[in-house]
């Protein structure tokens, strides 16, 4: 029985390929048309964000994703309940230097199956946009929930995001998008 060894390990390395390119096309994304001050507070605002919801104990962090753009933060992922997304909200209020939150937790069951497909989705949206020469991928940042893209960050003009709402929309296995895109510069 030397195959479900193989599927297994086949499997297996499937998934460790596709998170780790997953991880290296989605991390570190920062936008060009942000003062680096800004991207720094980001930052900032992101770590205590993460901080309490590693304290609170109606929230498993880990099922929520965190990324703070401009003030304004936005919030990934599939929890359990409607108590936890509405907690992880309100956790997001709370923290000093937040302008906004867009909550786009999702109330589910996560598997591996689908946190794989997630992975290869925003990947195959990113690549897509990385193609793109008119979009300057660097400054979208991409992630997905059970088939729901999201895309953040700052692009220079409307066709722009409206370009990359189409790619991300046209990508296999994408069931929705949430294009929180911003257009134009901003001022230091």
């Amino acid at each position: 029985m030397k195959t479900p060894i193989f599927v297994m390990r086949t499997f297996t390395a499937a998934a460790a390929s596709l998170a780790g390119a997953g991880i290296l096309v989605l991390a570190g994304c920062a936008t060009s048309m942000v003062p680096d001050s800004t991207q720094r507070s980001d930052s900032g605002i992101t770590s205590v964000i993460e901080e309490s919801l590693e304290a609170n104990d109606k929230v498993k962090a880990r099922q929520v994703g965190v990324e703070t753009r401009e003030g304004t933060v936005y919030l990934t992922g599939v929890v359990d309940t409607e108590e936890s997304r509405r907690e992880a909200g309100r956790i997001a209020w709370r923290t000093e230097g937040v302008d906004g939150v867009q909550n786009d937790l999702t109330v589910g069951e996560r598997t591996v199956g689908s946190w794989i497909d997630d992975v290869y989705i925003s990947s195959k949206v990113k690549s897509k946009l990385i193609a793109d020469t008119d979009i300057k991928a660097s400054d979208i940042d991409v992630s997905s929930s059970q088939g729901v893209v999201t895309l953040i960050g700052r692009v220079a003009s409307q066709a722009i995001k409206s370009d990359a709402d189409r790619i991300a929309r046209g990508t296999k296995g994408v069931s929705g998008v949430n294009n929180e895109l911003l257009v134009g510069t901003i001022k230091n």
